[in-house]
């Protein structure tokens, strides 16, 4: 199988350093460079000098760099709004960094010194244009103590504790009526110096219970508030020899957080950001010999193995332990393994100390093929982007060709010492989401399913005999209290089948569906093997000035659906029951929009391919962009309706016909 070779320098071979290699690849332009400056970036970031990464931020943060980088439209775009109580000035680019490593360009915009209450209660002057998707609000002590008139005095320092939480969520509420978008917060972490300067030991601790008990107030917003994120500052600070600035930084410059911990505090708003825009990878992709067992099953057999016990059998059973708790959480597991198939599916299926059995995976690759082909055929057979794959091996040779030849993939940097092998993997944070669904939890099954569905598929005649016998059923739910999370997920982190890009926030989808102003709903799919879980999510509105009896047209405001289940027609299976209800309600037409993204062009033909005419927005010339290349307007005059496809069988139809 031939795999696509990237320019980008390998690491085993750099003579310079990363950050020189990105500055002159500034210098040449980065047009067409993406690979190689992710590339360098994780080189950067995974050294950790905050200096450097802070520099490499600053390079690229620049309006002619993110147009340079924006122009192959391998990036997704997000603004993000930075806000706190003391200066941050070098977190925009830090945060720069750090997302366009993970594959996202954004525009960072930091509100001023100490403006956090300010700037919000004054309706955002700085940052209201910016339109910002996420908003960040990182505090010190001092956002705390300031409303103290005496620091020693503990019962008004309690009473402030506790009331602290409950301003801080009113702030939150706040920030998204003149923001929008996610909010994140951060608990407040207690500097030494607050700390010391009570001297008796009973009172320290009182001073300790009420700032823990504040902060876990602060936690329980998250759980609180609708579109509200909150990073635990002490999770931050356990990452970092020291979380606050030296005294003379602090006197000199106003910085009360170090630099280190201004580096993990954007690595992890950076997860955050990615989770929220579908980021988040699907499938960890394991070696086997010295990864998930210690030794080389080949050479030593599977009796020789080490895997539990003592060192270093236990650092290979915690990272199992670590994967059992991925897949529990639906991260599909898979395995690339230079070895004879049947030794490895042996050693996985019957060494007594195994934590993962053959069942743990939706997918073996135990052969002596690059193993880079083998994690692009495993993508392939699971329907995912090769960018939503994390490949952990202990080999630095096997990393460095997966780096070079699959640079979509993310290679997760090992240590020579097993010890850290599940901490490490662990901390990256590469499948964090912003909400567990029921259909994440599922995840393994469903594909394990769709492996069945490949092997009937093999046996088939024909495609139209195979989808018959899959006995496909597709249920329409109407936005309600057990699925609305997981229609904002289908929104927020489908990529390849959306067809306008538009994402919503689950607040918004609540207020427009409970005002009138919009109808969401979500399609559930089963067939003979299993429940593929709700894998598409529309929304709809009306237009006043269409024809029609009852109000103008219906628009379909935008379609996502799950790549899982392409191929099988579900998705025209939907526009033709919206086109029927329209019909029925007595709607002239039913109007659409498809707005290209760096991920969706081959569906550029999906409304024409049914019936859908390209129309200017207001009138009936043909869009410039007839090519299908550029933003479309599309309408269907419902004159002529396409049969629906004979092989789904429809449930709840009516969903839709009560839509308005």
């Amino acid at each position: 199988m031939s795999v696509e070779v990237s320019q980008a320098p390998q690491t085993a071979a750099r003579s310079i350093s990363p950050l020189s290699e990105l500055r002159a690849l500034k210098r040449e332009g980065l047009a067409g460079r993406h690979a190689q400056v992710r590339q360098l970036l994780d080189a950067l970031i995974a050294a950790g000098d905050p200096l450097d990464i802070e520099a490499a931020g600053m390079m690229l943060g620049g309006a002619a760099q993110r147009e340079q980088l924006a122009a192959e439209g391998a990036f997704l775009v997000q603004n993000i709004a930075l806000l706190g109580s003391s200066t941050l000035d070098s977190l925009p680019h830090q945060l720069t960094a750090a997302l366009v490593a993970g594959g996202i360009l954004p525009q960072v915009r930091a509100a001023g010194f100490n403006q956090w209450q300010f700037e919000i209660r004054a309706g955002a002057p700085n940052l209201a244009d910016l339109a910002p998707g996420v908003s960040a609000l990182l505090l010190d002590d001092g956002a705390v103590y300031e409303e103290v008139a005496n620091p020693l005095d503990l019962d008004e320092v309690e009473a402030r504790c506790a009331a602290f939480p409950a301003r801080l969520g009113e702030w939150a509420d706040a920030a998204r009526q003149v923001l929008g978008g996610l909010i994140v917060l951060t608990t407040v972490p207690l500097s030494p110096l607050r700390r010391d300067s009570v001297i008796d030991y009973g009172r320290k601790a009182r001073l300790e219970a009420a700032w823990d008990a504040m902060n876990a107030g602060i936690l329980r917003l998250a759980a609180q508030k609708q579109g509200v994120v909150v990073l635990s500052a002490a999770a931050i600070q356990g990452r970092v020899a020291g979380a606050f600035a030296t005294d003379r930084m602090r006197h000199v410059a106003g910085h009360i957080f170090s630099a280190e911990f201004q580096r993990e505090y954007a690595a992890e708003l950076a997860r955050v950001v990615r989770a929220g825009l579908g980021r988040a990878a699907k499938c960890l992709v394991f070696d086997l010999d010295n990864t998930l067992w210690g030794g080389i099953v080949g050479d030593d057999g599977a009796a020789a193995l080490k895997i539990g016990g003592a060192y270093p059998g236990s650092a290979h059973l915690e990272l199992q332990k670590y994967g059992r708790d991925l897949a529990a959480q639906g991260v599909m597991l898979a395995i690339a393994s230079k070895n004879d198939e049947d030794v490895a599916q042996d050693a996985i299926a019957n060494h007594p100390e195994m934590l993962l059995r053959p069942d743990s995976f939706v997918a073996v690759r135990a052969d002596w093929e690059p193993k880079p082909g083998n994690v692009r055929q495993l993508a392939s057979a699971l329907n995912i982007g090769i960018d939503s794959m994390v490949f952990v091996d202990d080999n630095p040779i096997e990393r460095g060709l997966m780096r070079e030849l699959l640079p979509q993939v993310t290679t997760v940097e090992l240590p020579n010492d097993p010890a850290g092998y599940a901490a490490i993997v662990a901390r990256r944070g590469d499948f964090n989401l912003l909400t567990l669904t029921d259909e994440d939890l599922k995840r393994t099954e469903m594909y394990r399913a769709q492996v069945q569905r490949e092997e009937l598929q093999s046996g088939s005649g024909s495609l139209e005999e195979y989808l018959l016998g899959l006995g496909s059923q597709l249920t329409v739910e109407r936005l309600g209290e057990f699925n609305a999370a997981r229609i904002v997920q289908l929104f927020g982190k489908t990529n390849q089948f959306n067809l306008t890009g538009i994402r919503y926030t689950e607040e918004e989808v609540r207020r427009r569906s409970e005002s009138g102003e919009a109808a969401f709903f979500g399609g559930r799919l089963k067939d003979r093997f299993g429940d593929n879980g709700l894998i598409a999510a529309w929304s709809l509105t009306r237009d006043a000035d269409g024809d029609g009896d009852r109000g103008g047209a219906w628009r379909i405001e935008n379609f996502v659906m799950s790549c899982r289940v392409f191929s099988r027609n579900v998705e025209d299976a939907v526009v033709g029951l919206i086109l029927r209800a329209a019909a029925a309600a007595g709607a002239g037409e039913v109007r659409a929009s498809f707005i290209p993204t760096a991920k969706n062009a081959k569906f550029a033909g999906f409304y024409p391919a049914l019936g859908f005419e390209r129309v200017e927005a207001a009138g009936e010339a043909v869009d410039e962009h007839a090519d299908g290349q550029g933003p479309a307007q599309l309408r269907h005059t419902l004159r002529d309706l396409a049969e629906l496809p004979s092989w789904i069988g429809v449930t709840r139809e009516e969903e839709i016909n009560n839509a308005f």
